[in-house]
């Protein structure tokens, strides 16, 4: 999935046929019609009822398509923000772990407001990417693991685990629960690569909870529109993170409850290259430290 999908699922449900969804994105109908079947068969539900003189939403298409309209306006207001920050002719990269633009913008615009004319581009590290993507990232806000032989990295806040279940779930009302709660619930579980250090936080609170989970294997990231499909529709749940600094899960038909176990967080580094010596870039990383000064420095004592 990508923006490909969401511009010509909202495309067509705004525009109502096949025709004119392709007339506004300047392309012709059968990839546009492609893209919508790859889309449906990503989420695992038809999005459109096709009739001979248009299309209508289905409840599933209802309700996903305030989500991907969400998405898309995120994306261009983010595109906006990059392109008014200034006009270095190399801008600074920096990768963006999921749900992380909050915190991302948060540093962005204190560093826009001592440096006007810097220039900054993002890389989403959500997605698998070729080594040359990955060479021209300058700086990142990313979760745990960071590759300490290569990166120098500092704490700049935690987000705590959640439980995501449907809203229709016994547990839905609880204000936190406990992992043996969830036992007899399957857990969603997802590649690896997409989330390692979500993703082995997870087997760890497990496994110091004495707790073996009923998991469910190959399953798309928690925050996939087809995760909360699968959420929503009661196939079990997801573990994830929030904070006030993390875009969160929360979605129709999805209760996001707290999880209540021992050091169930996690946190959120600015990393960058061993021995840089870049100005611009060490001048991003201090902007980072102005705008979370009192969470890095209690991390700091933590580790210490």
């Amino acid at each position: 999935m990508d923006l490909r999908h969401l511009r010509a699922f909202v495309a067509v449900a705004e525009e109502g046929t096949f025709t004119k969804a392709a007339r506004r994105l300047h392309s012709s109908q059968p990839p546009l019609t492609k893209q919508v079947q790859q889309l449906e068969r990503e989420v695992g539900t038809t999005l459109f009822v096709r009739h001979r003189d248009g299309v209508e939403l289905t409840p599933d298409g209802r309700m996903l398509l305030e989500r991907a309209q969400a998405a898309l306006t995120a994306f261009r207001e983010f595109e906006d923000c990059t392109k008014s920050v200034g006009a270095r002719t190399q801008p600074l990269c920096v990768g963006i772990g999921w749900g992380l633009w909050e915190a991302v913008e948060r540093v962005r615009s204190h560093h826009a407001k001592k440096f006007p004319d810097a220039r900054i581009a993002a890389e989403d590290l959500c997605t698998e990417r070729r080594s040359t993507q990955e060479r021209r990232i300058d700086v990142a806000v990313v979760r745990r693991p960071v590759d300490d032989t290569l990166y120098e990295s500092e704490p700049l806040f935690q987000e705590d685990f959640v439980a995501l279940l449907a809203d229709t779930h016994p547990l839905a009302s609880r204000t936190s629960v406990r992992l043996a709660d969830l036992a007899a619930v399957p857990l969603l579980m997802y590649d690896r690569g997409l989330g390692p250090g979500v993703y082995d936080k997870t087997l760890a609170l497990f496994e110091a909870a004495g707790i073996r989970p009923r998991v469910v294997n190959g399953q798309p990231p928690p925050y996939a529109q087809a995760a909360m499909m699968l959420v929503a529709s009661g196939e079990g749940y997801y573990v994830g993170i929030a904070s006030p600094f993390t875009q969160t899960h929360r979605a129709s038909g999805v209760a996001v409850i707290p999880i209540d176990e021992p050091d169930a967080r996690l946190d959120v580094r600015v990393a960058w290259r061993k021995g840089e010596t870049s100005r611009a870039i060490r001048e991003f990383v201090r902007s980072a430290r102005a705008v979370f000064p009192a969470r890095v420095q209690t991390a700091r004592s933590g580790a210490a």
